[in-house]
């Protein structure tokens, strides 16, 4: 009798287990495939959540993306790292150095940075689209000297005694940040500074504002006449390590045309980037639009979406099982397994090496970072609604080339007639008229608002 009673009780808790099973199973098939095939992009897309906060305050802050260790991204870009500077109007930023040599971009805004080295100093007056070289260990401090905008960086950073860490070391401190002297002896920094401690500590720790404070207007003022575009040399001698302020945004469009423009800076415009092996690159990729399939020869890229959403596509070998990952034969399936990646490569019946590809797929949206390893190839694909803005760093770049294997300068059009013959299973008028269709370069209509050529 009392278990019939209890019968609908049950039934009940039953039904809302299974309601719950069927909700995690639906989140769970969102999470990994979103919308079609979105995929969840590892262990090559990096979320913004994947950022960890290094200082942050009312008037600014300062994150770091967690490091590239995964076995695919160590060997290639494991010792970089990635990080984000965010300044509020009339912020100053305590001057420090790191053990990294450091490639800084201005996102957003205009400000001054300090540089002081071998005994001199440079200030140089940076503003949206800039890039600037900071040799590891040189000593900087920077202001936002706009009075309303914010000011916003972006950098990449090579740490030159850890692989993959760095550290940022402040003279000058208090509680936080601390100065590296508070911790040598007294008699050290007695002799040192060549006064009492009680002294020494009155100036150099009594700083409590934190690592990013704010400035006066007449401060700012004094900071900003102090810097030039070129960089201004206080101390003597001829500038310090021919530092080169460039500017992305104000050179000619390596690419354009009505779905995007490309800029790139290298070594040949920056010495500094020559000597580390970068080159910087800015893709702007018109709603809608999307860039031609392509991969480097040599570099390995680290994108980092600043503006806009939309999604990237690769093909990548390493992830593959032995079976094609093509979405033609996979059409219908929303999601893919993302879990368990291959820890050796997949191998045929007799020892062959399997000729499988794996789709990697994300969501991208600001904030986003991709890793696109050499060879690999991929393409990106702006929104429907809005622009999409994308700034890469190119690591190993002194001998890459950007092959485009689509459009009007894509590399299969140069096959020579016989070759093609041998390698495709149709007609020469076909494949003439398949790789041939494309009339537009680098940047083509996307996906959603392309018009396919007739047969």
């Amino acid at each position: 009798m009392g278990a019939m009673k209890r019968s609908p009780l049950v039934l009940l808790l039953l039904l809302s287990l299974l309601c719950s099973s069927l909700a995690l199973a639906s989140y769970s098939y969102g999470d990994a495939g979103g919308e079609g095939r979105s995929g969840s992009g590892r262990p090559y897309h990096f979320g913004e959540e994947r950022f960890r906060q290094w200082a942050q305050s009312r008037q600014g802050r300062f994150r770091v993306l967690e490091r590239f260790t995964h076995e695919l991204l160590e060997d290639a870009v494991g010792n970089y790292r990635v990080a984000e500077l965010e300044a509020a109007p009339r912020a100053f930023l305590q001057p420090s150095h790191y053990d990294a040599d450091e490639v800084m971009f201005v996102k957003e805004g205009e400000g001054v940075v300090a540089l002081l080295a071998r005994g001199k100093r440079e200030s140089f007056c940076v503003k949206e689209g800039d890039v600037l070289v900071i040799p590891a260990g040189a000593v900087v401090y920077s202001a936002n000297t706009h009075g309303s905008k914010w000011f916003r960086v972006v950098m990449l950073l090579n740490p030159v005694s850890t692989k993959g860490r760095f550290e940022e070391f402040f003279p000058i401190g208090g509680e936080s940040p601390e100065s590296f002297f508070s911790v040598f002896s007294d008699d050290v920094l007695q002799a040192a500074f060549n006064t009492r401690r009680e002294e020494w500590e009155q100036v150099f720790e009594k700083q409590s504002k934190g690592e990013i404070t704010t400035a006066s207007e007449e401060q700012i003022r004094e900071l900003s006449r102090s810097c030039s575009r070129t960089g201004r040399s206080h101390g003597g001698g001829e500038s310090m390590w021919d530092i080169k302020l460039c500017s992305l945004t104000s050179k000619r469009p390596l690419h354009s045309n009505n779905h995007g423009r490309h800029y790139e800076i290298t070594g040949d415009d920056c010495p500094q980037l020559r000597a580390l092996d970068i080159e910087v690159g800015l893709t702007n990729l018109s709603r809608g639009s999307m860039t031609a399939p392509s991969y480097s020869t040599h570099a390995d890229k680290l994108f980092v979406v600043l503006d806009g959403s939309g999604y990237f596509e690769m093909a990548c070998p390493h992830l593959s099982s032995g079976r094609s990952s093509s979405p033609r034969r996979e059409r219908g399936h929303g999601s893919r397994e993302w879990g368990k990646e291959e820890e050796e490569e997949a191998e045929q019946e007799g020892g062959q090496k399997s000729r499988g590809y794996k789709q990697v797929k994300s969501r991208i949206r600001e904030g986003s970072v991709i890793v696109i390893p050499a060879g690999h190839p991929m393409t990106l694909v702006a929104g429907e609604d809005n622009n999409l803005a994308v700034l890469y760093f190119s690591v190993n770049a002194r001998h890459d080339e950007k092959v485009f294997l689509v459009g009007s300068n894509g590399l299969l059009r140069q096959m020579d007639e016989a070759a093609k013959a041998l390698a495709f299973g149709a007609e020469k008028e076909k494949v003439d008229r398949v790789i041939g269709a494309q009339s537009d370069a680098v940047f083509l209509r996307g996906p959603n608002s392309r018009r396919v050529s007739s047969a």
